[in-house]
């Protein structure tokens, strides 16, 4: 047992001892030692062997992290340091002169994995200093052996003494750094490794748009016209030297115009794994290539839904969005998806690779069908053409004639009659808007009724009162859309003027009539009238075809001359219709039957020359007295 010291060998705590014996830093330790009961006994000499505690060997530097905290002063050859050796739950710290381990290995832990700080643009810079020393290959080699994660180099090149190039994604970046002093080269010296976030830079010239016509050239299929751009920043033929991201608005214009300029009736393009963000540059694919049918733009970084709008005029039949961050807000929404997008492209027959409904192509333009011509009239019966063109004619003559009485009898008794008109530029529609009988906005049940005229006696004071017409029977188009023994449903449109209105009297009208036999001829039933201002594209068209309303106000009063409602001349009048022709004329001019017939003979039954030939002659004295005798 050795011997006990005095105490004056460490009198007070941090005083040195004069003992000539004490010669080493570490000799031993005078301090008293906590007892359970928090006072102090006795005390212990500080040894580095491994110790038992509770009947079992425990490592020492476990030991001494489990034990209380234990300073130790040494001699004036130690310049007075102290090694701290912290207690439980206080961690390790390590002095020049302490025997305990480095932090790398104490307790048997390694050290952690370097990290790379995150980039905004995602891309990381690479830098191995003297890789001048070393080629490509050799250093790139190594690399991917140590590192299990797959990488491509962009733009590897030698500045000075480094070698630099650039990966794309922050997982592929960490793992490159801790390959830092991993690999050592046969000369004996350990790489270096070091990577920064940073983005490559690369200027479009003529050399690199010759470099992107040749590695497009590789992605075209002809079979299909279909051009595979996924991932072009990563083609092997482009990365060496430069940095083409097509998520470069200035590299994907410079890339789409060399595409159009070649292949201007591409029909499906790829843009898969490109990390677009912002695809509002891809609106111009409808105009660089109107066949496109087939876009994948899939593993992508498109977030919104409504950012498909910019290309919502391709009429697309295929479409992949599949792996950007929009499709994760419809996982449990697939329906939804589907219309969304189906919304922005009505046509879509596949879906990231999903077939689809085919669309209803009562909701779907189909381009490959040719629409046809229209036409000024629209029948399939051609005797109800026959009917419905004389009733007509006859009919617009009296309308647009001084008096309008002869209409009673082209109503039936209990027939119907209603006007609408719109309501926009009221004041020049004023005429009509007081017996308006729009149902969206009429909701008071007693106004409709009243605004209803039933009766034929009530429906030709309502007509009388209407304002003096002068249709354009040259406007007029007509369809006959029902045909049956009892009835017939005609519909004409047309131009007209209100011969007494001055500023801008030409209007536009729609008249449907329900037309049923009564006797040798047939009469109205119902009829609805609707009359508006002239669309901007009517007017064009109406100037266009030279129906100037300079034009118009040279015609007589009275009606145009009467031209068919087809280019094809209205078939011979029947005596019927001669008869009421010429009973019309005598209660307008006040002729006699006789001299009726004779003018509208004269005339070749047309009545709007019938009238007028009255009137010049009426107004120089030529008509004898005797065509006025009954």
């Amino acid at each position: 047992m050795s011997k006990k010291p005095s105490k004056s060998a460490w009198g007070r705590r941090g005083r040195r001892t004069s003992n000539p014996e004490d010669k080493h830093y570490f000799g031993h330790d005078d301090r008293v030692g906590r007892t359970s009961s928090g006072t102090f006994g006795n005390r212990r000499r500080v040894s580095f062997k491994p110790q038992g505690r509770s009947g079992r060997d425990i490592p020492r530097s476990l030991a001494l992290a489990l034990d209380d905290d234990i300073p130790m002063a040494g001699t004036s050859n130690n310049n007075n340091r102290q090694v701290i050796v912290r207690g439980r739950n206080r961690g390790l710290s390590r002095g020049r002169n302490s025997p305990l381990p480095h932090r790398e290995f104490r307790s048997g832990l390694s050290s952690r994995p370097q990290q790379v700080p995150a980039g905004e643009t995602n891309w990381y810079k690479v830098t191995i200093p003297f890789g001048h020393k070393y080629t490509k290959d050799y250093i790139l080699s190594n690399l991917t052996n140590i590192t299990t994660e797959a990488f491509v180099p962009i733009m590897y090149k030698i500045i000075g003494n480094e070698a630099n190039f650039y990966v794309e994604d922050h997982k592929t970046a960490s793992a490159l750094l801790n390959c830092d002093r991993k690999l050592t080269t046969t000369d004996g010296f350990k790489i270096r490794v070091k990577v920064k976030p940073g983005i490559p830079q690369c200027e479009i010239n003529d050399e690199l748009k010759e470099r992107l016509k040749q590695a497009m050239v590789k992605r075209y299929v002809q079979e299909t016209n279909a051009l595979d751009l996924s991932k072009f920043h990563q083609d092997p033929d482009l990365v060496a030297d430069y940095f083409c991201a097509l998520s470069r608005p200035i590299m994907l214009m410079a890339v789409l115009d060399i595409v159009s300029e070649y292949v201007p009736t591409l029909e499906a393009l790829n843009l898969d794994g490109n990390k677009l963000h912002l695809i509002e540059r891809l609106d111009v694919l409808y105009k660089k290539f109107p066949r496109l049918k087939i876009l994948y733009i899939g593993d992508n970084k498109i977030r919104e839904i409504n950012q498909l709008d910019a290309i919502k005029e391709l009429h697309l039949e295929e479409l992949r969005l599949a792996g950007n961050p929009i499709c994760n807000r419809y996982k449990s929404r697939q329906n939804d998806y589907i219309s969304d997008v189906r919304k922005r492209f009505p046509k879509l027959l596949r879906l990231d690779g999903m077939e689809l409904p085919r669309p209803i192509l009562f909701d779907v333009a189909n381009d490959t069908t040719k629409v046809p011509p229209t036409q000024r009239l629209f029948v399939t019966d051609a005797k109800a053409q026959d009917i419905a063109s004389q009733f007509l004619q006859q009919y617009f003559i009296i309308f647009d004639s001084e008096n309008r009485h002869p209409l009673l009898d082209a109503y039936d008794e209990h027939a119907r009659f209603s006007l609408t008109t719109n309501t926009q530029n009221s004041e020049k529609l004023s005429a009509y808007l007081a017996e308006n009988r729009n149902l969206f906005r009429i909701n008071n049940s007693n106004k409709r009724q009243k605004l209803l005229k039933q009766g034929r006696l009530p429906v030709l004071s309502f007509i009388i009162e209407l304002p003096r017409t002068r249709h354009h029977l040259n406007t007029f188009t007509m369809d006959i859309s029902v045909v049956t023994e009892g009835m017939m449903l005609i519909t004409v449109t047309g131009l007209f003027d209100e011969v007494n209105n001055k500023n801008d009297q030409l209007r536009y009208f729609n008249r449907t009539f329900i037309i049923v036999p009564r006797g040798s001829g047939y009469c109205i039933c119902n009829e609805q009238l609707h009359i508006s201002l002239l669309t901007e594209e009517q007017r064009k068209k109406y100037t266009s075809e030279n129906f100037s309303e300079a034009q118009m106000s040279d015609v007589p009063t009275g009606s145009k001359t009467a031209r068919p409602l087809s280019e094809t001349p209205i078939p011979q009048l029947s005596e019927d219709v001669k008869r009421q022709m010429a009973l019309t004329l005598s209660q307008q001019t006040n002729m006699n039957s006789e001299w009726s017939l004779k003018c509208l003979e004269e005339v070749q039954w047309n009545y709007d020359n019938a009238i007028s030939a009255f009137q010049e002659l009426y107004k120089h004295g030529q008509i004898p007295s005797e065509a006025f005798t009954k």
